[in-house]
């Protein structure tokens, strides 16, 4: 009877944790990028949020400031709820200062670290340039977005469209760490009047869509993602 013990050779054991060590360089990467996508997705659904309660907020001051312009018609007494919303208060203009617009409702209506840290301020709360998934370079925040940096670390930024007549919202959920790509960490969006945030584009497929035109920016390249990450549970598909 044979009772000699069986055992793996030097190299067998060598070959075994080289398998090893493979197998852990290409998992590791796949589930760390999807952890750092649900994280950012996280990251963008609690900054919407808390734009949404900034705009419920705004809308509520000032009714209660001025009830019967807001609420009330002025021969029926009868509410009239197309005389109410966002474009009808101090934040819902194209100007933008210490009383009304962009810099009066991103200062006075969120908690921030840091303010007028866009293109025309400091620019360190937003990325000096951005990307798309691609590598392509669609440079920065345009001029003429006012921005803070929250007290989470994400950047918002708000310009009123007098072309569209809307406000235009920009968030990086990371500010201005990296990556600075479209759809990963920044996305765009504007305020209906009833509050309501939407994607510039809601078609996802443009999400980071190829553009001829040269002029394209983050606002063309990020539109249809926002509504692409909230069709997927807040988390950009792959």
């Amino acid at each position: 009877m044979n009772n000699k013990k069986s055992a793996f050779t030097f190299s067998e054991v060598m070959i075994g944790l080289v398998i090893i060590g493979v197998i852990t360089a290409m998992v590791i990467p796949f589930f760390y990028n999807s952890h750092a996508d649900k994280v950012k997705g996280t990251q963008l659904k609690k900054v919407c949020g808390q734009i949404s309660i900034a705009i419920s907020s705004i809308i509520s001051d000032e009714r209660s400031q001025d009830e019967h312009d807001l609420y009330y018609g002025p021969d029926t007494g009868e509410r009239e709820e197309e005389n109410s919303g966002f474009y009808l208060t101090s934040a819902g203009t194209k100007t933008s200062n210490d009383t009304q617009g962009a810099k009066y409702f991103l200062n006075k209506y969120f908690r921030h670290s840091k303010v007028n840290c866009g293109p025309d301020g400091t620019n360190d709360c937003v990325g000096a340039t951005y990307k798309t998934p691609k590598q392509k370079n669609i440079g920065s925040v345009p001029s003429g977005f006012y921005c803070i940096k929250t007290t989470n670390s994400a950047a918002i930024c708000m310009k009123f469209d007098e072309t569209d007549k809307v406000s235009k919202i920009i968030v990086d959920v990371n500010g201005a760490e990296k990556p600075n790509i479209t759809g990963s960490d920044l996305f765009v969006m504007y305020i209906e009047n009833n509050g309501n945030l939407k994607d510039l584009d809601e078609d996802e497929s443009h999400c980071n869509m190829d553009r001829s035109n040269e002029e394209a920016g983050i606002l063309d390249y990020a539109a249809g993602c926002f509504t692409k990450a909230v069709g997927n549970g807040w988390v950009m598909p792959k």
